[in-house]
C-alpha cells in the first residue's frame, strides 16, 4: 500500500439537498480519512446552504472549486483539472457524471489510479433511438472507459449498455445505488397530510425527481386523469426541482387542460421527503430512461407499492408482480390501469409493500462505501505488485 494516499473525489455538480448521492459521497470521504488518507472534493460552485459542506470539511476533505466542463472534450477543463492533480499528487481520481476530460487530465498529471461511475443510460437509450454515424464510435464513453482503471456501474443494464456499446467489460463492476434505508423505514407522515390538506380518505400518488422529459412527468399526468375518472379523491405529488422551465411549463398546461388543478401538488425542493412517502398511499416512477433509480429504492424502504417504468435497470428494483408493477415506457394507459389495480386491491398494497421492505441491505450507504473502498483497495494493491 503507498505510504501517502491523496484521493480527489469528483463530483461534476454541487450539492443542492442532502439526497442519497451527497450522503454516500460523504460517508465516503469519512471512511478514507479514517483510513489516514487525504482528500479533495471538486464542485463546480458553492453550495447555498453551508450545512451541506460543512460535514466534508469536518472530514479533513478539502474543497476545490471550478467550473464543470463544457461539453465532452474541454482543453480548459484538462488543463485545470491537470495543474490541480499534479500539484496535489493525486493518487486515486474518482468521477462521476462530468468524465473524459478529467479523466484525460488524470492520465495526463500520472494519477495511478482513475475509477469512473457510470449512473445512468446513454442519451440514446433516453431518447429511445439508435446512433447512427460517427456517433456509433461513441468517443467520450471509449475514451473514459479506456483511460479509466475501473468503471463502477449502478447496475447490470448499465453494465450490459457500456459494454455492448465500447468493449472493456474486464473493466467493469456493478455497484448498488446506496440510499439512507433507515432515514425511510423510520418516517412519520402525520405532519405531511396537515400540510398538504391531504384528508384520510384520500389516495395520495407520489412522484419523486424533477420537471425533466426524461423523469416522466407528462406521462404521470396522461395516467392520472385516467385514474382520478374512476377515483376523484385521488391525489399526485409531484416532488422535485423545477429543472426545465420550459418542460414545467408544458406540465401546467397538461394539468389545466385536463381540469387536475384541484388534484395535482407540486411540492418543490424538499428535505423531508422520507416522512412524504410515508404520507404516500403508492409511488409512480415514470422515467423514459434510468440506470436504476435511487427514488425507487427510496420508495420500497418507505413500504410502498410501487408502479415502474420497465426501462433500464428498474427490473433491478422492482420484480413485477412481486413487489410493484412494472408498465411499458411512454404508455400512460398502462400506468393508470396497474394503479387502478392496486387502488382497487387493498390487500394487493399490502402483499407488494410487505415485500418492499425485504432485500434491501445491498442498497444501504455502508454496503456501498465497503464495497467502493474495496475497490479503492485492491487497485491501490495492485498498483504496488
Amino acid at each position: 500500500m503507498l505510504k501517502k494516499v491523496n484521493v480527489v473525489h469528483y463530483w461534476g455538480g454541487s450539492p443542492a439537498v442532502p439526497n442519497s448521492k451527497w450522503l454516500r459521497t460523504l460517508k465516503l470521504i469519512e471512511k478514507c480519512s479514517e483510513e489516514g488518507w487525504n482528500n479533495w472534493l471538486i464542485l463546480s460552485k458553492q453550495s447555498e446552504d453551508y450545512t451541506l459542506i460543512k460535514p466534508f470539511l469536518d472530514a479533513g476533505c478539502q474543497i476545490i472549486y471550478q467550473p464543470r466542463s463544457k461539453g465532452n472534450f474541454d482543453l480548459f477543463s484538462v488543463y485545470r483539472n491537470f495543474f490541480l492533480l499534479r500539484r496535489i499528487r493525486c493518487t486515486l481520481f474518482h468521477c462521476n457524471n462530468d468524465h473524459t476530460s478529467p479523466i484525460i487530465a488524470a492520465k495526463l498529471a500520472g494519477v495511478p489510479i482513475r475509477i469512473w461511475s457510470k449512473l445512468a443510460m446513454s442519451s440514446f437509450y433516453e431518447l429511445g433511438i439508435a446512433p447512427k454515424g460517427l456517433h456509433k464510435l461513441m468517443p467520450s464513453l471509449r475514451l473514459t472507459t479506456l483511460l479509466a482503471n475501473k468503471v463502477l456501474t449502478i447496475s447490470h443494464a448499465v453494465k450490459a449498455e457500456l459494454g455492448s456499446q465500447v468493449g472493456f467489460e474486464g473493466k467493469m463492476a456493478v455497484v448498488d445505488a446506496p440510499v439512507p434505508v433507515y432515514e425511510y423505514t423510520s418516517a412519520t407522515s402525520a405532519r405531511i397530510r396537515e400540510e398538504f390538506k391531504l384528508s384520510p380518505d384520500d389516495i395520495v400518488i407520489t412522484a419523486v425527481g424533477h420537471s425533466v422529459e426524461v423523469k416522466g412527468w407528462d406521462v404521470a399526468i396522461k395516467a392520472f386523469r385516467l385514474i382520478v375518472v374512476k377515483y376523484p379523491n385521488a391525489k399526485l405529488l409531484f416532488v422535485g426541482k423545477h429543472t426545465s422551465e420550459g418542460f414545467h411549463q408544458k406540465l401546467c398546461a397538461l394539468i389545466k387542460d385536463h381540469d387536475l388543478s384541484s388534484n395535482i401538488i407540486f411540492t418543490g425542493i424538499r428535505r423531508d421527503i422520507p416522512d412524504i412517502l410515508k404520507a404516500s398511499d403508492i409511488f409512480i416512477f415514470p422515467s423514459r430512461s434510468e440506470g436504476v433509480g435511487g427514488a425507487l429504492i427510496e420508495s420500497r424502504a418507505a413500504g410502498l407499492p410501487c408502479v415502474a417504468t420497465n426501462t433500464g435497470g428498474i427490473p433491478e428494483v422492482i420484480e413485477d408482480g412481486v413487489n410493484g408493477f412494472l408498465f411499458q415506457r411512454d404508455n400512460p394507459e398502462q400506468l393508470a390501469e396497474k394503479v387502478n389495480q392496486l387502488i382497487s386491491t387493498p390487500e394487493l398494497r399490502s402483499q407488494f409493500s410487505a415485500s418492499a421492505v425485504q432485500g434491501l441491505d445491498k442498497y444501504k450507504i455502508e454496503t456501498y462505501v465497503d464495497n467502493v473502498f474495496l475497490h479503492y483497495q485492491t487497485l491501490l494493491k495492485s498498483e504496488q505488485m
